[in-house]
């Protein structure tokens, strides 16, 4: 007796194998940025958050990339404006500077801050947030 409907399995593995295979491919292509894995580790090695101040770690940052151009400066679109300590000690006292730098990770614009930079951010707010 013949079975005249042989299942091919070839047949019918060809689909999901040509379905599966571009999606290897997709996972397979992963790239990393080196400053971003090793960072914590450089951090903890060359970062300074024993001697935090406002005038010489955090000022510098927020400088560097939030009082930027158009951004929390007099007339930027940025909500608060740095360019001063009062202007800065509003957003910390509101919990929105240590949200967005260090939780939400979406400040600044142009890309999270390292990691060294969110420690000293944290340290310099569980310190008081002075202006020294």
């Amino acid at each position: 007796m013949k079975v005249a409907n042989k299942i091919n399995m070839g047949t019918l593995l060809k689909p999901w194998f040509l379905l599966l295979l571009p999606l290897f491919f997709l996972a397979s292509c992963y790239y990393d940025k080196e400053d971003k894995l090793y960072d914590a580790y450089y951090a903890s090695k060359n970062c300074d958050t024993v001697n935090v101040t406002y005038t010489l770690s955090i000022l510098p940052i927020i400088n560097a990339k939030c009082a930027t151009s158009g951004c929390h400066t007099a007339g930027g679109s940025g909500n608060g404006n740095f360019d001063t300590y009062a202007g800065v000690k509003a957003k910390v006292d509101n919990g929105s500077f240590l949200n967005r730098t260090t939780v939400l990770m979406n400040m600044p614009l142009s890309g999270p801050l390292t990691t060294c930079e969110m420690a000293k951010i944290k340290k310099w707010i569980q310190l008081g947030a002075a202006n020294n």
